[in-house]
């Protein structure tokens, strides 16, 4: 069923092939109005490159959207070596739109996977004249540090208003700016009260205060990283302490999921040749983006695959994912376990927040690729991974669509999303094994 856009032209879903299309904010509102059923089940025909060649392709209208992410997931997997698992819970905790948080020591591209990925979902950088204000989804990024200002992310007061008694940001191109769709945030842990008081609403309603009231933000999808987590590596004592450890603590445990990016030392251990076959693969894929910021004025952007819409659009969907009995009982005695005060220092801490924020997580997880498990089984049947990326190619993609996602439905290996609810980062292996039992189980 079409729907009438702001400008009165109609939109229609029968278009959703067509990224340059779909992508268009006016179809925001159309993803909402049409019903579950009809995006699960209506059929749409468009016509996708395979082998070279533009071949005319069905599929369901949530499929189409599904298949950009996953070519957006697949890419992202090549372009961050050893990150499939981050890159797959990074796009699951966006659908699901939970706030995301990477940590990792300096230099393991946690910035620059973030850019990635909101580029690659059509979100732009900000224009340069705060004046200007262009009709895009825009993606808001900062480095903070103790002394930023609530100014540097939301804007300036607006004095003009000030002396008539109101209270107003100049917001444009902002954290709450209009259109600004995703905010990525550096060192995030280093914000000060005062922002770390806006940020809970903006994260946890989507809401901010302006002239005496709440207006409804456009951000969809918050991604903050840091070096370490504000509790530190083992302990409260080698974290923050006092007043900011309990400020930080409650702002911690907004992030659901907490994605580790680990070096290839901390992967491999003791393996010098993985190693070193880490950091060739890295350089390999590096070497090309160096010298393009070296021979070029403006380094290209990451290609965008997908869009924002994609994301809701899946969002949606989740709605008609079905969980059984078995797997939610088992969901529910891996928490209970978790949350068992065992005498020591508990790996994770289970509020009765957390098991409500992980189940749109597990169920996005549910759409998409195990790269991981893929890799492993084709290095089992080639005994080499050479070419494994050529395998995830389009025609892959669409056959695994209508495939394996014919009934939507949650899985066992989904459940591993409890692996990533650790607080300390030092009780990781810990927790995965202790999640690995109770799956086995």
């Amino acid at each position: 069923m079409p729907f009438i856009s702001e400008g009165g032209q109609p939109l229609s879903l029968d278009a959703i092939f067509d990224l340059s299309i779909f992508e268009k904010q006016q179809y925001t509102k159309t993803i909402y109005e049409t019903s579950i059923d009809d995006l699960r089940d209506k059929d749409v025909s468009g016509t996708i490159n395979i082998d070279g060649q533009n071949k005319p392709i069905t599929m369901k209208i949530y499929q189409w959207s599904l298949f950009r992410l996953l070519k957006l997931q697949v890419t992202l997997s090549k372009h961050f070596i050893g990150y499939d698992e981050q890159i797959k819970y990074l796009l699951a905790s966006a659908i699901a739109q939970e706030p995301i948080l990477l940590i990792g020591k300096p230099g393991v591209a946690k910035t620059e996977m973030a850019v990635s990925f909101f580029e690659g979902i059509g979100l732009r950088k900000p224009v340069t004249n705060p004046n200007v204000i262009v009709n895009e989804d825009k993606y808001f990024e900062y480095l903070l540090s103790p002394f930023t200002i609530p100014e540097e992310l939301f804007g300036p007061l607006n004095f003009t208003e000030l002396q008539k008694g109101t209270v107003t940001r100049i917001n444009a191109n902002m954290a709450t700016g209009k259109n600004v769709r995703g905010i990525f945030l550096d060192e995030i842990f280093n914000a000060s009260s005062s922002i770390l008081n806006t940020l809970l609403t903006l994260i946890n309603e989507r809401r901010y205060f302006d002239k005496g009231m709440f207006k409804d933000a456009d951000l969809k999808i918050f991604i903050g990283a840091s070096n370490i987590t504000p509790l530190g590596d083992n302990s409260i004592s080698s974290g923050a302490t006092g007043k900011k450890s309990r400020e930080l603590a409650a702002f911690y445990d907004r992030f659901t999921i907490r994605l580790y990016c680990p070096t290839p030392q901390e992967m491999y251990y003791t393996q010098v040749n993985d190693i070193i076959k880490a950091y060739e693969a890295i350089d390999k894929i590096s070497q090309k983006r160096f010298m393009e910021k070296l021979t070029q004025e403006r380094p290209d952007s990451f290609k965008q695959i997908s869009c924002i819409n994609d994301i809701l659009m899946i969002g949606r969907i989740l709605g008609a994912i079905n969980i059984s009995p078995e797997i939610n009982n088992l969901k529910n005695r891996i928490v209970g376990n978790l949350a068992i005060d065992k005498g020591t220092q508990n790996i994770c801490h289970i509020s009765p927040r957390k098991p409500n924020k992980l189940f749109p997580i597990i169920c996005s997880d549910s759409l998409l690729l195990d790269i991981e498990k893929l890799r492993n089984d084709f290095f089992q049947e080639h005994n080499h991974d050479e070419g494994f990326g050529e395998t995830l190619n389009n025609e892959f993609l669409i056959h695994f669509i209508q495939t394996n996602l014919s009934n939507l439905k949650v899985k066992r290996e989904n459940l591993k999303v409890f692996n990533h609810i650790w607080d300390f980062e030092g009780n990781r292996e810990q927790l995965k094994e202790e999640v690995k039992v109770l799956l086995d189980e």
